[in-house]
């Protein structure tokens, strides 16, 4: 019995989905690092995604007690209490190697001060003392915040050691913006469940029509800040990734405007949702590698 609870509570945590769908805010952060710390990059790259968001999405299903599916997970089995409390655990993993390598001056005091926001979004989205997934505007901030900037900006004091440039903060708005161009998204096949919980999710307060309006804007913003940002460093690598983008856009828009907000359309949407990231995780290496591999 223990053991199935056990499997059913790492089915929550949603790994693939962390590490498919959510890590391209913090992996492309490395292009901004002239000399970039692999191991340590790598290390937080474990603690943020497999603990910190692990923890996040396990304690938000806690809350959600979804029946259909959801993001990454087409069956969510029931959750038990003590879930809440392990996923709370999973939370804090990250904390006493952030404590370290403070007090060793790896990384900057604001590494700190990233990883205590993210978590206490995490928490305010989900739990049901103020529950700001229920809210259309503030659960988009969350996520634009704990997982778009934030994602960043782990990712570069990780691989750098230093504090935040210019440069650097445009760059993680502009991909904060493209993650979250996608959010509602994914909230189209949950309309039902949402309504019924009560969460005024902004799929629900701006219809679908909205939702494929919102995707527009707040993709091309997105992809402005990024490409101008990478500009900066290496302006074919910002033109191949502004044409790539565009071409995102083109075949994400087509299969979106087709949607219609019901919950046999998971399949059509984690589609969109796994290639957007996929091909956004495929450019990150490929300029990785070009930028330092090649030097």
């Amino acid at each position: 019995m223990l053991t199935r609870q056990i499997v059913h509570f790492i089915a929550h945590l949603r790994w693939p989905y962390q590490t498919l769908l959510l890590s391209g805010t913090y992996g492309i952060s490395i292009l901004f690092v002239q000399e970039p710390d692999f191991r340590l990059f790598t290390q937080y790259f474990v603690l943020w995604h497999f603990g910190l968001y692990g923890g996040a999405t396990a304690f938000n299903s806690y809350w959600d007690k979804d029946e259909g599916p959801i993001g990454g997970l087409k069956n969510p089995p029931p959750m038990r209490p003590w879930m809440r409390w392990a996923s709370f655990f999973l939370m804090m993993v990250p904390a006493p190697f952030l404590m370290y390598d403070i007090i060793s001056n790896t990384l900057p005091l604001a590494s700190m001060g990233i990883y205590i926001l993210s978590f206490f979004l995490f928490w305010a989205y989900s739990s049901p003392i103020i529950r700001w997934k229920g809210h259309p505007f503030l659960s988009v901030l969350v996520i634009f915040l704990s997982t778009g900037t934030n994602g960043f900006f782990m990712g570069y004091f990780s691989s750098s050691g230093m504090s935040l440039s210019l440069l650097s903060f445009v760059a993680a708005c502009g991909v904060a913006c493209i993650l979250v161009s996608l959010y509602p998204i994914s909230q189209l096949f949950q309309l039902e469940e949402d309504q019924q919980r009560g969460d005024q999710t902004l799929a629900l307060q701006i219809g679908i029509k909205g939702v494929r309006t919102y995707y527009l804007v707040t993709y091309s913003f997105g992809t402005i800040l990024l490409s101008g940002s990478l500009s900066l460093i290496n302006p074919g690598m910002a033109v191949f990734f502004f044409i790539a983008s565009i071409m995102g856009f083109t075949l994400t828009y087509n299969v979106l405007h087709k949607l219609r907000g019901t919950e046999k359309e998971y399949k059509q949407v984690m589609s969109i949702k796994y290639l957007s990231s996929f091909s956004f995780l495929f450019y990150i290496l490929i300029a990785v590698w070009y930028l330092h591999a090649t030097t």
